[in-house]
């Protein structure tokens, strides 16, 4: 993804969705007008805040923004046609409360502890959240295998320790967010990926926090 897709992406959105004047939308974002023209027209990034907002306050679409994947609109994880109101209650699953064991367990209505509601669990800010699949190796010794699939939340402030999301040069990477003598830094959790120093001169931006792992058995 480079700055200058991005940037035509939120323009797009800023116009053609919101209807919106750079002059106003400055006013919402809290930014001055050059910095909307710096980020339309590619010179510089979209902060990932700023598109945590018009995921959440306006129903853009993270996915779209960031890759051009999708409807504009669509919101992640959610069906279509979906009340607001229903998002929370969309998908409840019986936890039974049996250990697992070698045979089969049989679901009795005893069993069935309570019901889980996925979105509750996996989602704290459902509308700054989208799914991402992994590609590569790099994340193996946190247990995120090739073909993963991640959950990411925009909405969180990234924190040192954590798994984040990162755009470097335009490219998406996942690795664990460090801050290294004060400056931060990329680690990759497998000995044959070198980690990635973050300077100041770099194309580098946090997209989102890694909140679980989904993997298919």
């Amino acid at each position: 993804m480079s700055k200058s897709a991005l940037g035509r992406r939120h323009r797009q959105a800023r116009e053609e969705i919101l209807t919106m004047s750079v002059s106003v939308y400055a006013g919402i974002v809290g930014v001055k007008e050059v910095t909307v023209y710096s980020w339309e027209s590619g010179r510089t990034t979209v902060p990932h805040d700023v598109l945590a907002t018009l995921a959440s306050r306006y129903g853009i679409s993270l996915t779209w923004l960031l890759t051009g994947v999708g409807e504009p609109t669509d919101r992640p994880v959610v069906l279509r046609g979906a009340r607001r109101s229903d998002r929370k209650r969309s998908i409840r699953i019986p936890m039974l409360s049996l250990g697992v064991s070698a045979g089969s367990p049989t679901v009795a209505e005893d069993t069935v502890d309570r019901e889980i509601d996925l979105a509750e669990m996996l989602l704290e800010h459902p509308d700054s959240t989208y799914f991402i699949r992994v590609v590569g190796d790099s994340m193996t010794g946190a247990g995120i295998a090739d073909g993963d699939m991640l959950i990411v939340d925009c909405a969180l402030q990234p924190k040192a320790g954590q798994i984040v999301i990162a755009k470097v040069y335009g490219e998406l990477t996942v690795k664990r967010y460090l801050m290294v003598d004060g400056a931060p830094y990329l680690r990759a959790e497998n000995k044959k990926h070198k980690d990635i120093p973050v300077t100041p001169d770099m194309d580098f931006a946090i997209v989102g926090v890694v909140r679980s792992c989904i993997k298919q058995l």
